[in-house]
């Protein structure tokens, strides 16, 4: 089947640099590319996050309270406070002339 779309100058470009980052021959193997992508993204039952890989462990192994803003006010203090600690202080010496 032929499919003839009409492009405007600005999308035309766009295409062009899709095909340039994809690393494909030319705009048709791109576009057949991206349905692709597409009509296999909507074939799964499986969740955005799960295509992606799960959840980070770090994110599953942390505090389970922080979706509550006072708990990560708090950890995010922490860590600042961790932070400004380990600082070296400076020195600045007076000029006494």
């Amino acid at each position: 089947m032929t499919l003839t779309v009409r492009l405007d100058d600005q999308d035309e470009r766009r295409l062009q640099q899709i095909v340039e980052i994809m690393n494909v021959g030319n705009q048709s193997d791109a576009i057949r590319k991206l349905i692709e992508d597409k009509w296999l993204d909507i074939q799964t039952e499986q969740t955005f996050v799960e295509r992606r890989g799960g959840h980070p462990l770090h994110l599953l192994n942390g505090p389970t309270d922080l979706s509550e803003r006072q708990s990560r006010k708090a950890k995010l203090l922490e860590q600042v406070e961790k932070k400004a600690a380990a600082r070296k202080p400076r020195v600045y010496a007076k000029n006494t002339d």
